[in-house]
């Protein structure tokens, strides 16, 4: 892809996460309440494990009804940004882009710009700042306040020419032992960075493993009346 087109996806998937996030009249991070905001918009989600670290989830459709899968293998910050993956291709106001990669691309940077809206996120950097963190603090702070993958938030101080030259120097020292499947290798450096910096744990970095269908039997119920009627018209 080259990057022109790159840079024109990530603009427009920017705005669409501007306009999605003025719809909720949200003023700080969603990520501790996505889960919320995708049952506000009448999207189930569906939690299971599934052994294939390539599947992190997925989204679908029947009978006029909106379901997010999401494998919980994968820690709680990647469940998270999931749903507001999915959420990119469920929303009705979003027109989606037909070409596949491209598409997948979009609600990846509509994904990172809703969960690390700009203003936010400069608001929150600028109050650690106040309060004497350190650099490393503040980006995982930031982290944890958002609820969002470590290598998310990084990216997204790219985007926003926020320094991560301290991030850097350190990540040099950082060599991975074991491979985590569930983790990619930016997102595990920076989960060892966190540790080796002497910051607490979070929960967040755990897996769920978790499996959940709050609204398994209603559904079931009314595909059933459903296909009854069907039947009997």
């Amino acid at each position: 892809m080259n990057e022109s087109l790159r840079d024109k996806i990530h603009k427009e998937a920017g705005q669409v996460a501007i306009l999605f996030l003025k719809e909720l009249e949200s003023l700080d991070f969603i990520g501790p309440t996505i889960e919320s905001i995708a049952e506000i918009k009448k999207i189930n989600l569906i939690y299971d494990t599934i052994n294939d670290s390539e599947a992190e989830g997925f989204s679908a459709t029947k009978q006029n009804l909106k379901f997010i899968f999401i494998n919980s293998n994968f820690n709680l910050r990647l469940q998270k940004f999931t749903i507001a993956h999915e959420i990119y291709h469920l929303d009705e106001n979003i027109a989606e882009i037909k070409n596949v990669l491209e598409n997948e691309r979009a609600a990846d940077h509509f994904a990172a710009n809703v969960l690390l809206p700009e203003e936010v996120v400069f608001d929150k950097y600028r109050s650690l700042r106040k309060l004497k963190y350190n650099d490393i603090e503040i980006f995982f702070s930031l982290s944890d306040l958002s609820q969002v993958p470590y290598e998310t938030l990084y990216k997204r101080y790219k985007e926003l020419n926020l320094s991560t030259t301290k991030i850097d120097g350190l990540l040099k020292d950082i060599k991975l032992e074991n491979n985590d499947p569930y983790l990619k290798e930016m997102e595990h450096k920076l989960q060892l960075l966190r540790n080796k910096s002497a910051i607490d744990s979070s929960e967040l970095d755990q897996p769920t493993c978790k499996k959940y269908f709050g609204k398994l039997e209603t559904l079931s119920m009314y595909f059933e009346q459903n296909s009854v009627e069907a039947n009997n018209g």
